[in-house]
């Protein structure tokens, strides 16, 4: 009988999100294949120089074969898993796949069958081997310990408190204009420390704060300077030591990407034009650099939609004119600036704004600077695509995870079937190394993405499953200011709305939901295993499993009762929401939108 095999689905690639150094003696390989084609997969791999000679006086090469695991299958393809430690930090390797009546073997060339044992190599000859030439302990990644185990709180700082209120803006005023300062200050954020601890946060990411003229802050006048409107250098020093004595980690928001429009230096070549001795620190395309309508008070542009500036900027606005990052002035003026929070105010991390456009060669210098001046700072990419060339270590420690977002945001929004959904999930599990995985910035929200709660159509019960998604998966879960509270709002900038303090305007049932699953994470390691288990139901279902920490949840995506499928997952389990023992048997009604998480029993 003749197999037909879907080679084109077979697929690996050293030295990628298939093969990679996971820690200083461990090596991660991933194999593709099509969807059921194999009955077995396994490695054969040694190190490329260990040949010895047998009795009959042959040369044979000392090597190993071990089966490899099928860890995880979506509606097209199934992925094989293996971690090796290799003894010499090299090894060559290659594919074995085995169907019910013939063995292959899969290299770099092509695909084989396999007769005997002469077929696998030849003497001193592994040219059809993939190969890992060395685990070397400089491109491994060095991300901090502490990453992955933080529960991140988002602040946009002029919207968060106010220690002494605007007296002319009304706090919580609507609609929202991002023209508005609604006197929201570092000393208001130092003043809800201890809220944000109770609350569980260890880890706050701020939205630029660096003197700018505009309520965003993104783009920036004065890179060594705190804002005027949310207070001094002196204030955030305070702010940084208070939180840190209460186990909270400080992120800033840093715009290298482009400039803000009042930057001295940019205001230099407007003025000097081609004389400027920074005319290199930015695109110029000609001179004059304005050539668009200015306010005749305040010289800002405008009117320029539609006109080809004559610099290159962010997106399309004269107001963000980017950075020449590869010209000296304007790399030595960036990284002085990293340098200098790390050094003067013991930050802990840098939030990169378009990451994803700033050259390679200069998020290794900020990677470089920033471990030089402390060697546990975190590096964070807003990266809204698959960012796997920016994570091999050498650059980005991470990436807001909107891989991620997408699958959870549509599965919710019921724009994406539940099949789709696990098709997505799986296919992302699959091609992430474990080692990003885990450290990745998992989010449902941020100042740049409509409120969780209005997408899920103001309905606290679909928040609460979104949460328990982002909660219950590998990386760093973060909370949107507000969102804790039930804060709701439309995209920018109706999603920057000033925080609800006032007890009788918050949601204090989603605000007890959040503190228990944020303590549930702290208290149960497999919340944040790297893989979900998905099972066959009319649900979603699914285990996470760390040693003997084994959970299961599940969800009814649904704005109907609903009777649930849980013949797979039927046992004894303690709800952990509830303290309860309960029973799982057959089937079980479910109301609408709502969830079990579970442990199981012993």
């Amino acid at each position: 009988m003749v197999i037909k095999l879907n080679i084109h689905a077979l697929l690996h690639q050293a030295k990628s999100e298939f093969s990679y150094a996971y820690d200083a003696h461990t090596l991660h390989l991933v194999f593709r294949t099509a969807k059921h084609d194999f009955q077995a997969v396994s490695l054969i791999y040694g190190d490329p120089f260990h040949w010895v000679r047998s009795e009959n006086k042959a040369m044979s090469w000392v090597h190993d074969e071990k089966l490899m695991n099928k860890r995880y299958s979506n509606d097209l393809f199934d992925y094989y898993f293996i971690a090796i430690e290799p003894s010499f930090y090299r090894t060559k390797y290659a594919f074995k796949l085995q169907t019910r009546s013939q063995s292959y073997l899969f290299g770099t060339k092509q695909l084989k069958e396999i007769h005997s044992t002469t077929d696998l190599y030849g003497l001193y000859d592994l040219s059809e081997y993939f190969n890992f030439p060395y685990l070397n302990q400089e491109d491994l990644h060095h991300t901090p310990s502490w990453v992955k185990d933080t529960v991140w709180y988002q602040i946009f700082p002029d919207r968060f408190y106010a220690d002494k209120p605007n007296p002319e803006l009304k706090w919580g005023k609507l609609p929202v204009s991002n023209h508005e300062l609604y006197g929201g200050n570092l000393r208001g954020v130092t003043e809800k420390l201890p809220y944000l601890h109770d609350l569980g946060i260890t880890g706050i990411y701020f939205t630029p704060i660096f003197e700018s003229p505009t309520a965003h802050k993104y783009d920036t006048t004065d890179y060594f300077k705190i804002d005027p409107q949310f207070g001094t250098n002196e204030d955030f020093g305070i702010l940084v030591q208070k939180a840190h004595e209460l186990g909270i980690k400080v992120m800033l928001d840093g715009v290298f990407n482009h400039a803000g429009y009042d930057h001295p230096y940019f205001q230099d070549v407007v003025i000097h034009g081609k004389q400027s001795p920074y005319r290199d620190c930015f695109y110029i395309d000609q001179f004059p650099v304005v050539n668009f309508p200015t306010h005749e008070k305040t010289g800002k542009p405008m009117h320029y939609q539609g006109i080809d500036l004559n610099y290159r900027t962010f997106a399309f606005t004269p107001m963000m004119p980017k950075w020449n990052t590869s010209n000296p002035m304007t790399e030595k003026h960036l990284l002085d600036c990293i340098k200098y929070w790390i050094e003067t105010y013991d930050i802990d991390g840098w939030r990169l704004d378009v990451s994803n456009e700033i050259s390679h060669d200069f998020l290794r210098k900020i990677r470089e600077t920033s471990r030089k001046a402390k060697d546990d700072t975190f590096i964070l990419g807003e990266n809204w695509d698959s960012s796997i060339p920016w994570l091999h270590g050498d650059q980005l420690d991470s990436v807001m995870n909107y891989d991620l977002s997408y699958p959870i945001w549509k599965y919710l929004e019921h724009k994406m079937d539940l099949s789709a959904f696990k098709h997505v999930v799986t296919t992302y599990m699959a091609h992430t190394p474990k080692n990003v995985m885990e450290n990745m910035f998992n989010l449902v929200g941020s100042h740049d993405t409509i409120r969780i709660k209005r997408r899920l159509k103001d309905d606290e019960r679909r928040v609460k499953l979104s949460y328990l998604l982002m909660f219950m998966s590998a990386g760093a879960p973060n909370i949107y200011y507000g969102d804790e509270v039930g804060m709701t709002g439309e995209h920018d900038p109706d999603n920057r709305r000033c925080m609800l303090w006032h007890r009788s305007e918050q949601s204090h049932d989603f605000l007890s939901f959040s503190k228990q699953l944020i303590r549930l994470r702290k208290e149960h390691p497999a919340m944040s295993d790297h893989d979900f288990h998905f099972v066959d139901s009319n649900v979603l279902i699914f285990t996470k499993i760390h040693h003997d920490d084994q959970l299961c949840l599940i969800i009814n995506n649904s704005d109907t009762e609903t009777l649930c499928d849980t013949h797979l997952v039927s046992g004894t389990y303690l709800n952990l929401f509830t303290h309860q023992t309960i029973q799982i048997h057959g089937k079980i009604s479910m109301e609408a939108y709502g969830f079990l998480l579970l442990q199981k029993g012993n």
